[in-house]
């Protein structure tokens, strides 16, 4: 064989795992683009929704913080999706292509970032590209949703990873002066950001998990001498301390900020008034935890499948071997302690200690307030589940054959099935009736409207602002009422609108916006009408402000005041 052959060919073999991985990257970034631009239009919510609504009323405002906005859950939201919304509210495009470019902006830096981490462990190409791979794949349709979809805590896990990546620049290996100050002011300017964001959720998310890491670090360096002393002498180093201090005078301040700033602005509860919940129930709601951490990773079949198919065969081998994926990794810890470098031990550790951190706070708090929205909404949980799939490509060289395979076929099997969640063959129906309900409001002349939170903002966003559905709410015992939640006090002024006013109401309703007109003393609607599911009533003026008239005024109860 000619030397010039022999060398192409010997090339080829070196970078074949490399072509390999990204193929398989190619792959799933198709996937998910194709998700995020096509599928997520059937799937796209109120809150996914809220990014664009809120660089809107920020734009308006002229203010990064409107005073009129009500935020939820004690979170600022400092540096998140509406800011890449911004431009284009400015270019008077926000519309859900704005939506779904920021979702895939977001996704492809954090496949890069994840590449330049891994390749900073000293890991191979072909490696690096993997953990965007394994991170990419779209195990179950809740998984694509929240991360792809609505893709609210993937910021989360990248700035877990930015965190890491940081750590790493900051450690002894690197000579660099220049880089470690980079690296140190980087990694202040994170922390007062995301301590800023919400001081609560900081510690939940990162404090805790960082100092349980470090206990374990601790833990399993104890059965060495050297390495126990070692361990100790790093975390007691004066750069360490002096880094530790300046850590939480920014914290400290960040903190002081934040709750200050919450003084000037509108919050509604949330997750951080979230209760224990009653003992007699925890049994149950912790098995829904569990269960809906089995639907998120793909784990859980549906109904009606026969185990004799092959749809019933790929189930079981799921439900088998998905879960394995979660827990080889802490198996090996122990075992591999010392080949790892300091930066991969905290990084396994960090996140093994928030996955189960989240998962017993699920399994005992109302996080969500019933046991079936746990099972059936673990959002809270991702960025950690995202770290442990992480973490199966940073430890890949230390698992048996045996694991290997499992993870291999795993992965098969999930590569395998992703395009059926990817593509359900009911997407293109449902955008289509989406598209008609706007296209239909618009030509009737129809521009403002009122409808329940999870009817409201999908279609603000779908007609590039052209109608505007803002949030009300309808209560057994309360009426109407004005939805103060991700919403806007401008929404609901008497100068919002001068023309046709509309309700956007769902069947089970029907009944409260009879009652509704009843009690606002409204005057009669000039039209009503069904669409889709819907059934609209429609005013001449906004019926929260223009009442029935003295010769038509009927008896009437005030269920809530405008403002």
């Amino acid at each position: 064989m000619p030397p010039h052959k022999l060398c192409y060919k010997t090339l080829l073999k070196k970078n074949l795992p490399f072509l390999g991985a990204l193929l398989l990257l190619g792959f799933t970034l198709y996937e998910i683009s194709f998700y995020i631009f096509k599928t997520y239009r059937a799937f796209f919510n109120s809150d996914a929704a809220i990014a664009n609504i809120l660089a809107e009323e920020i734009v308006q405002a002229e203010s990064f913080f409107p005073s009129h906005w009500w935020y939820v859950n004690n979170d600022l939201w400092v540096f998140y999706k509406q800011l890449l919304v911004i431009p284009w509210v400015l270019a008077g495009k926000n519309g859900y292509f704005a939506h779904a470019f920021t979702v895939f902006e977001v996704s492809v830096f954090m496949i890069i970032f994840i590449y330049l981490f891994l390749r900073s462990l000293m890991l191979s190409r072909a490696s690096s590209v993997m953990g965007g791979v394994v991170v990419s794949i779209g195990y179950s349709p809740m998984y694509l949703r929240e991360l792809y979809g609505e893709a609210a805590y993937t910021w989360y896990f990248i700035f877990m990873i930015a965190f890491m990546f940081i750590f790493r620049k900051l450690s002894p290996h690197v000579i660099s002066k220049r880089t470690q100050i980079k690296a140190f002011i980087a990694f202040m300017i994170l922390l007062y950001l995301l301590v800023l964001a919400n001081p609560i959720r900081f510690f939940v998310y990162y404090i805790t998990p960082f100092f349980g890491a470090l206990a374990l670090l601790v833990y399993f360096a104890r059965d060495s001498l050297r390495t126990f002393k070692g361990a100790m002498l790093r975390m007691l180093s004066i750069k360490r301390i002096a880094i530790s201090i300046f850590a939480c005078a920014v914290m400290t301040g960040a903190t002081i900020t934040h709750f200050t700033l919450l003084e000037s602005l509108h919050f509604a509860g949330g997750a951080n008034n979230a209760p224990l919940v009653p003992l007699e129930d925890l049994p149950v709601h912790a098995a829904h935890a569990l269960l809906g951490l089995w639907n998120f990773i793909g784990s859980e079949w549906g109904t009606n499948i026969r185990a004799s198919s092959l749809e019933g065969i790929v189930s079981l081998a799921k439900f088998v071997l998905f879960p394995f994926v979660l827990v080889i990794p802490a198996l090996h810890i122990k075992k591999a302690f010392y080949q790892m470098s300091s930066t991969e031990r905290l990084f396994v550790l960090f996140s093994y200690v928030g996955f189960a951190l989240l998962l017993v706070l699920y399994s005992t708090t109302a996080l969500h307030e019933h046991a079936w929205a746990a099972r059936n909404n673990i959002r809270y949980l991702s960025p950690f589940i995202m770290m442990v799939l992480i973490c199966n490509v940073i430890m890949w060289r230390f698992f048996s054959l045996f694991m290997k395979l499992i993870l291999s076929v795993s992965l098969t099997i999930a590569l395998g099935v992703s395009w059926q969640y990817v593509s359900p063959k009911e997407w293109r129906g449902i955008v289509d009736e989406r598209i008609a309900l706007v296209e239909e409001l618009k030509s009737r002349g129809l521009h403002f409207g009122y409808a329940e939170y999870w009817d409201s903002h999908i279609y603000t966003v779908f007609s590039d602002g052209e109608v505007d559905i803002r949030p009300i709410d309808f209560d057994e015992k309360e009426g109407m009422k004005l939805v103060k939640w991700l919403s806007s006090d401008r929404w609901y002024q008497k100068d919002t609108t001068d023309g046709k006013v509309f309700f956007m109401v769902i069947p089970e309703d029907i009944d409260d916006m009879y009652r509704a007109i009843r009690d606002f003393n409204m005057p009669d609607p000039l039209e009503q009408f069904t669409l889709g599911k819907y059934t609209f009533f429609v005013f001449e003026k906004n019926p929260l402000y223009v009442k029935r008239t003295k010769a038509e005024a009927r008896k009437k109860k005030r269920i809530m005041t405008a403002p």
